[in-house]
């Protein structure tokens, strides 16, 4: 019996090496592998008449942190969406330019008024006359070209929360087909560990795109949620089901708008960027270009004798009419372009003023250095419109900074997690290549064994022969 004891343990210790070299094999192969989780066999000793009979694998092991897993999305997940913020930030910003820059509101509106003090020195001159018609062209057009790039920048942010929300639902829809197969296969006593791993980097994908909480089932199948417990998966998905849409401009999830309060139920990911961007960033930064285009029509059609018809700026080529997407249609009165001696004289003037006469350019000068209301957000209450220029162009600016700097803090965590993840999770060559030296020592010893008792059966036989 001993003999025999003897071979049925190098026997059992030869078959769990020959599986445990191919499971290093498998690990080694995936090194590289996206996702890939390593594996390990769960060995246990056998037992006969309570005596030793060699070995045995219980299990496939897959062992991962789950709640290192779940701070790594997270982290990940809200620097997906403060890059998606930061990027239409820096898209808008770029047009609007810096105070400085030439082609701010801020610097056009600054050169109206310089214009305008060298028309007050020369108030015959013809130059000096059209030098102010160019430059409010150039002030209308600065501001046209910011509220095309705010629109331009909002539109995109739609387009790409559509493509968000799609990338969700086909995400999930293959999660659902994954929990269904690793329920069957598990139930089975199988191995659903590469199963586990493409759900596991699909749930990575959803993450990025959305803030969510997840939780297995017994059965091996998971649950998907939103942050705030809006349920995204929980049975299988028939073909085309929609877990989140998209109507208008608002997220909904089982009825509910995730979009109305946003900081609660999504919380991160790229869909949280895109919606601070097409409800909040983009309506604002078009909300202060509007106040400052009001301020412009209004001001100046009140420095003319009937402040109720258009003045130097129009809306659209009329008087004043609403706020709302002004800075999309201000526009410099026609009037001017072609008699610009109504620069000196009045844009509603029947006539020519007499030569040297500075009444007129004294009361447009006047519309520069008068304090005004405004209403927009963020913005002061009270100030002349070239102190509101520059306000809202810094304003502007420090939003971008702001949102690229917590981008870049965000990506430092999201880093720091995701290596401690892939430390932890995934296969490190060496100690694969250490624990195949001490497979093929292991398979060497069971082999020996086998050749001694193979040999002290044979001695056996010639004892009885």
């Amino acid at each position: 019996m001993s003999v025999q004891l003897a071979l049925t343990s190098a026997l059992s210790g030869l078959r769990t090496t020959q599986q445990q070299a191919a499971m290093v094999s498998h690990n080694l192969a995936n090194a590289t592998t996206a996702g890939y989780v390593r594996r390990d066999l769960d060995l246990s000793a056998v037992t006969t008449a309570g005596r030793g009979a060699g070995v045995r694998v219980d299990a496939v092991a897959r062992k991962v942190d789950e709640l290192l897993i779940r701070d790594a999305r997270f982290e990940t997940s809200r620097y997906s969406g403060q890059e998606a913020r930061a990027s239409a930030l820096a898209d808008y910003a770029l047009v609007l330019g810096q105070p400085q820059d030439e082609k701010s509101v801020s610097t056009q509106l600054s050169k109206l008024q310089q214009a305008f003090s060298r028309l007050h020195d020369m108030p015959n001159d013809d130059a000096a006359r059209n030098a102010v018609v160019s430059q409010a062209t150039a002030l209308a057009g600065g501001l046209n070209r910011a509220a095309e790039a705010a629109q331009t920048v909002q539109d995109d942010a739609r387009g790409r929360l559509q493509t968000s929300v799609d990338t969700v639902n086909t995400s999930l829809q293959r999660i659902s087909d994954l929990n269904g197969k690793i329920a069957t296969l598990e139930t089975r006593g199988g191995d659903a560990g590469d199963l586990r791993d493409q759900r596991d980097r699909l749930l990575d994908q959803v993450s990025q795109e959305i803030g969510i909480r997840t939780y297995s089932r017994e059965d091996g199948q998971v649950v998907v949620m939103t942050r705030n417990g809006q349920t995204l998966l929980d049975h299988p998905l028939a073909t085309g089901e929609q877990p989140l849409t998209l109507l208008g401009d608002e997220v909904m999830a089982n009825g509910v708008a995730l979009s109305a309060n946003p900081d609660s139920e999504i919380q991160s990911g790229r869909i949280m960027g895109y919606v601070q961007t097409v409800k909040q960033d983009m309506p604002r930064a078009m909300a202060q270009l509007d106040e400052l285009a009001a301020g412009l029509v209004q001001a100046f059609q009140g420095a003319e004798a009937d402040p109720t018809q258009p003045g130097l700026f129009t809306d659209a080529g009329a008087a004043y009419g609403t706020t709302a997407g002004l800075a999309s249609r201000i526009a410099v009165n026609d009037a001017v372009r072609t008699e610009s001696w109504r620069v000196q004289s009045g844009v509603q003037a029947a006539a020519p003023l007499q030569p040297g006469d500075q009444t007129q350019i004294e009361t447009f000068q006047a519309v520069f250095t008068g304090t005004r209301s405004f209403a927009a957000t963020d913005m002061p209450a009270n100030a002349t419109l070239g102190s509101y220029a520059t306000a809202m162009v810094s304003a502007q600016q420090g939003y971008r900074t702001g949102a690229e700097s917590e981008m870049n803090a965000r990506k430092i965590s999201a880093d720091t997690l995701e290596t401690a993840r892939i430390n932890r999770d995934g296969v490190n060559i060496d100690d694969e290549m250490q624990k195949l030296l001490l497979i093929e020592q292991s398979y060497g010893a069971s082999a020996q064994v086998v050749q001694v008792a193979g040999r002290m059966i044979d001695i056996l036989l010639q004892i009885k022969g």
